[in-house]
């Protein structure tokens, strides 16, 4: 587009040049001398011909009167121009101001056409994109546009593979979710069969039993789905606030009380205390979901401890929380795969949903922290340390 609108420019520049050119060069002897001056020169007689009678007519006695006036303190006694040359001169500026009238109109639809004729393929894809259907988001072809607009459609591509990333995501996530909730409904619906048919009461409590179990797996599962879509929505950066970790990591502990007596294990909270920047809310998913694994897939009356405090990660003080736990642990060349969505361990004897850890890797990712795994406690089991970044370190370290 830039081209065109400087090829006309140029074209413009150079009728201009030609044109004083040609009125300028003396050639006496050429057969067109005088061609281009006699011309405008009829070209100035005619605009002043045209001209109201009465501007005409003032214009006449104005130059007359300056014609036979002379100058205070002129002792020559030279006249100044006649009347006729004042209107010859006055008809050579009405010529300059029709030519250079003519010429702007002439680059204005010269321009007019280029920057047209420039944006059509913009037009045709703006066309394009709105005859698409639903979220069809193909890249726009960039081949067909000026280059000054290539770097805004490349941009925009960039957008729509994000985009198309995202919706991906949201159908693998509404197609695992049908999935996970379709497997404890189906138990539900059974168990609760089964205790309708017992013929005793015995058999009527065991599948009651076996009803809740199945009941508070479904609601561990709803409660993480919804963690998830509230993840995947993004964190709002307003409400990070100053938080102590190892009181927020006692709070959770406290949930958990129940369910820990009922598999016999011990739950500890680390001594030591640190501070960290960051969304109390999605902290504590975090943590509650560490604690909910190291519970469930740790022995049973195993040991379960929470600790926090600030280890020294590129030459500066980062805070951080840990769970470990004393129990079976994970292989460690799985140990990464753990934190992908809906990955299970393929000789796990625990049923689970593979939410829970992928929930601590998303969350951890939004707040720029670093997830490190070894072994547990007295080298069993499996242990996860969260490490924040030295920015979400409290003032008060």
């Amino acid at each position: 587009m830039m081209a065109a609108l400087g090829a006309v420019v140029f074209l413009s520049w150079l009728a201009s040049l030609s044109m004083m050119a040609t009125y300028l060069s003396p050639a006496p002897s050429s057969a067109n001398a005088g061609f281009w001056e006699s011309r405008l020169e009829r070209l100035g007689g005619t605009l002043f011909k045209v001209m109201p009678d009465s501007v005409a007519e003032k214009i006449r006695r104005n130059h007359a009167a300056a014609g036979g006036a002379q100058a205070p303190g002129d002792t020559r006694g030279t006249a100044g121009p006649s009347a006729g040359q004042q209107i010859s001169a006055f008809s050579n500026l009405l010529t300059a101001v029709a030519l250079n009238t003519l010429q702007l109109a002439i680059v204005g639809v010269l321009m007019w056409w280029a920057v047209r004729a420039s944006l059509r393929p913009l037009r045709s894809i703006s066309g394009e994109i709105a005859s698409r259907k639903g979220l069809e988001v193909a890249p726009v072809p960039v081949d067909r546009v000026p280059d000054e607009i290539k770097p805004l459609i490349s941009s925009f591509n960039a957008l729509l593979l994000r985009v198309e990333e995202a919706v991906q995501a949201e159908r693998d996530f509404v197609s695992q979710a049908a999935h996970e909730l379709r497997t404890p409904l189906s138990a539900l619906h059974a168990y609760a069969e089964v205790a309708l048919r017992a013929d005793t009461v015995e058999q009527k409590d065991a599948a009651l039993q076996r009803l809740l179990e199945v009941a508070r797996r479904s609601n561990r599962l709803a409660e993480q789905l919804l963690d998830l879509a509230r993840l995947d929505a993004g964190i709002n950066l307003a409400g990070y606030r100053d938080v102590d970790l190892a009181e927020l990591a006692g709070h959770v502990l406290s949930e958990f009380k129940v369910q820990a007596e009922n598999r016999g294990v011990r739950l500890v909270l680390g001594n030591s205390s640190c501070r960290a920047t960051c969304d109390v809310d999605a902290i504590g998913i975090l943590v509650r979901n560490l604690v909910d694994n190291a519970i469930r897939y740790g022995n049973r009356h195993g040991l379960v401890e929470v600790s926090c405090d600030y280890c020294v990660g590129d030459e500066q003080l980062r805070p951080y929380i840990e769970v470990c736990d004393d129990g079976p642990g994970v292989p460690p060349e799985a140990r990464r795969s753990i934190f992908e969505r809906f990955y299970r361990l393929a000789d796990g004897k625990v049923p689970g949903s593979g939410i829970g850890l992928s929930l601590v890797a998303g969350i951890a990712r939004l707040h720029g922290a670093q997830i490190e795994t070894g072994t547990g406690v007295d080298g069993l089991g499996l242990c996860v340390r969260v490490i924040f970044p030295a920015e979400a370190a409290a003032a008060t370290v």
